[in-house]
């Protein structure tokens, strides 16, 4: 008995057992990012999954990720592009329209997959132990996989105009990362929010995500996504700054096309409405999973 306990203690010493305790979560902000950044490494899983829902049970599978957008910009670029003949100003429309739902997907997909993260991934949470932010936060997976999709169609657009007309329409400078990026970031933190609200609500009841959907498509039409902020009336612009996606959009525009301008009034909205949706989103959601989950 003797040599056993030695021979387990000796392999032990060489072989250390990794032992993880699960407790519950202190209250506070600062805990739950710390939980969100330890639990960081599911959020790629949990974000395959999402994803996987747009073609489950399909004859084409993977193909429809770019054959669904493909179709989709093909019939808007013929109708507003086309038929309709909206002006995009110093910039091809369509070079103009791709860009400019790219980082409309990013935004309306972020909404939509937050909303949904934890209908989708019930059975999963049921056997494992994830805090249920980090499924929100994984819905920017596929938002990101959408607006890489369509930001392709975009520079598609780019290089066929500078080889027939030998113009460049993309105005780059040393400011455009930060325009760029900080206009992506503000679409992705707009989306994401919208799902802390409404994330908890929407595994309950599918009302919920139709509500979603069709104030997605109203809100749609009220961004300037088909058409620049400039075509908008002066009487109107004012309403139009209060659209919290509005100055989001702008900034992201801003840093690509010429004869865009940034409206800071409107990205000012815009980052109010972010702590609008983050602040009482986290707040709310922490005390859900706490009674709920």
């Amino acid at each position: 008995m003797e040599h056993v306990e030695s021979r387990a203690q000796h392999v032990l010493r060489r072989h250390p057992v990794r032992v993880t305790i699960v407790e519950p979560r202190r209250p506070g902000l600062r805990a739950t990012i710390r939980e969100l950044w330890r639990y960081r490494r599911y959020t790629s899983f949990f974000g395959r999954q999402l994803l996987a829902k747009r073609y489950v049970r399909t004859w084409l599978g993977v193909a429809w990720l770019p054959l669904r957008p493909t179709l989709s910009v093909a019939a808007k670029l013929l109708v507003f592009g086309g038929l309709v003949g909206i002006s995009s100003g110093k910039t091809a429309y369509p070079v103009f329209f791709l860009a400019a739902t790219a980082a409309w997907q990013l935004f309306a997909e972020a909404a939509f997959w937050s909303t949904r993260s934890l209908d989708v991934n019930r059975s999963t949470l049921r056997v494992v132990h994830v805090p249920r932010l980090v499924v929100i936060v994984s819905s920017i997976v596929p938002s990101l996989v959408d607006f890489a999709i369509h930001i392709c169609f975009a520079l598609a657009a780019v290089a066929y105009y500078l080889l027939k007309a030998h113009i460049f329409y993309l105005h780059l400078t040393p400011r455009t990362p930060l325009y760029v990026l900080g206009g992506l970031g503000l679409i992705s933190a707009l989306g994401v929010g919208i799902g802390l609200l409404t994330a908890g609500v929407g595994a309950r009841a599918r009302d919920v995500r139709f509500a979603l959907v069709y104030s997605l498509g109203f809100l749609y039409y009220l961004t300037p996504v088909i058409y620049p902020f400039s075509a908008i009336p002066d009487s109107y612009k004012p309403l139009a700054e209060l659209n919290p996606v509005t100055g989001a959009m702008e900034l992201f525009k801003v840093g690509l096309f010429r004869g865009e301008f940034v409206s800071w009034k409107a990205v000012l909205v815009s980052v109010i409405a972010v702590f609008v949706l983050w602040v009482p989103g986290l707040w709310l959601f922490q005390r859900r999973e706490v009674r709920d989950w």
